[in-house]
């Protein structure tokens, strides 16, 4: 069988040098007691990328020597120059002079490659301050990449209760106008006591969580303005989480790639975040990768095995651009809200590839490469069943199985309207659907300029 090769491009914000050449794989506040042994751990882990969100000084300056040993690049933060997180640095004196010193400083460095400016910045004010501190690091290191995170649809500011949202998310774009978009949401908890009452229960699972509907959002938005879509998942106990496995980890993982995410970003691989020098994190000893101590957790095996896949895969989803997502009919996000997630949703009738009901708890997405090439991804929602089911194609097609060991295309079922998929709870499958009529081929994607 013929194997053709395409040439896929670089991602990012067209006014920017920096542009993304692989999935991101990250990890926030990679801070721990021995760095050396937490980064060297985060990368057998798998993760390409630290980040230094809410960084401390001496342990974000660390961080840089150690990178540069073991070869792994880092998003760097120290706090006590620039940055912050929501409004809580809003307020007190910045010296611009420092920050621009603090670039010239790393610019040079081979695995500093970008700067974390402002973590869930939600108000105007705080936008501009973002942008206004990124200018300054991007006159002094103008490859680098200059990231900012918008927050989830509930925090002190826009939400959806409010209207709010979706403006005060574009707003955000326009005057940050950041190299990617990233987002986050923290689904398995109590969503702290900004969504009183919206507690998640293993009945429900994430069947009415807004997660759904933020996903639905930031899709549309990062392809609006042409921007690489990253997803910061829940991977530790926040919001008084009573309970987390790795199979929830992996379907809110599988879920951003649903959505045509190309960056995976970890909340965070310890469980634990250092707020200031003085002060060390809370100690968590199970639901996490990492320990705060900087050895190897209970989750740190799936996590490993899970970056691997993702790796693997990594290649074609950077190639491919999200054309639609399609759920099965148990999906109402939040309750009252659901009507709003009905004016952002694909509308079914809008389905390319796929055709009559899902299973219970499982989602379709629907791919494209620049040639035409056309895939999907069925995603298993369930976080106590395994699905065994054959979805539905509008016609007869050549299906082809994308590797999670190398990445390559393997025919699966020729000249039929049944793609036959067997998912573990919270796991996923990419397919690539060729009509029948045409010769058969493989596919490899390869990176242009």
């Amino acid at each position: 069988m013929n194997n053709k090769i395409y040439i896929r491009k670089p991602l990012g914000n067209a006014r920017f040098k920096w542009k993304q050449k692989d999935f991101a794989l990250s990890t926030f506040n990679c801070v721990a007691e021995d760095m050396d042994l937490m980064i060297r751990n985060c990368k057998e882990a798998g993760f390409n990328l630290l980040e230094l969100g809410w960084g401390v000084h001496h342990k974000a300056w660390e961080a840089i020597d150690v990178c540069e040993k073991h070869g792994i690049d880092l998003i760097f933060q120290d706090l006590d120059v620039f940055g912050g997180m929501m409004d809580l640095h809003d307020n007190r004196p910045v010296d611009d002079d420092k920050i621009a010193e603090t670039a010239r400083a790393l610019r040079d460095k081979k695995h500093v490659v970008g700067y974390y400016v402002w973590d869930e910045p939600h108000r105007d004010y705080l936008f501009r301050e973002a942008r206004r501190q990124s200018d300054i690091l991007e006159k002094e290191d103008p490859e680098a990449l200059l990231f900012s995170v918008f927050p989830p649809s509930y925090n002190p500011g826009p939400t959806w209760e409010n209207g709010e949202y979706f403006d005060a998310f574009e707003q955000f774009l326009q005057i940050v106008s950041p190299p990617v978009l990233s987002t986050d949401i923290y689904p398995i908890g109590d969503y702290c006591d900004l969504y009183p009452g919206h507690i998640y229960t293993d009945e429900m699972q994430l069947d009415n969580s807004p997660m759904w509907l933020d996903l639905f959002v930031a899709r549309s938005l990062a392809k609006k303005y042409e921007l690489p879509f990253w997803f910061y998942y829940q991977a530790s106990k926040v919001y008084n989480t009573k309970k987390l496995t790795f199979p929830m980890i992996r379907m809110m993982m599988y879920s951003a790639v649903l959505y045509g995410a190309k960056g995976l970003q970890s909340l965070t691989a310890t469980g634990a975040c250092y707020l200031s020098d003085e002060t060390p994190p809370p100690y968590p000893t199970e639901c996490t990768a990492l320990l705060v101590t900087g050895e190897k957790g209970e989750f740190f095996e799936d996590t490993k095995k899970i970056h691997s896949e993702i790796r693997a895969l990594g290649n074609t989803l950077m190639a491919l651009t999200s054309t639609g997502v399609f759920h099965s009919f148990d999906l109402a996000p939040y309750g009252k809200y659901n009507e709003i997630y009905k004016k952002y949703a694909d509308d079914p009738k809008s389905c390319e590839l796929i055709t009559g009901n899902l299973p219970k708890r499982t989602s379709v997405g629907e791919f494209a490469d620049d040639y035409g090439n056309r895939y999907i991804l069925v995603l298993n929602r369930e976080f106590k069943k395994t699905l065994k089911a054959d979805v539905t194609l509008n016609g007869k097609y050549n299906i082809y199985e994308v590797s999670k060991v190398d990445g390559k295309q393997k025919l699966i079922c020729e000249a039929s309207d049944i793609a036959p998929v067997s998912l573990v709870v919270g796991d996923a499958v990419l397919l690539r659907v060729q009509p029948a009529e045409e010769e058969k081929f493989t596919i490899e994607y390869t990176l242009g300029n």
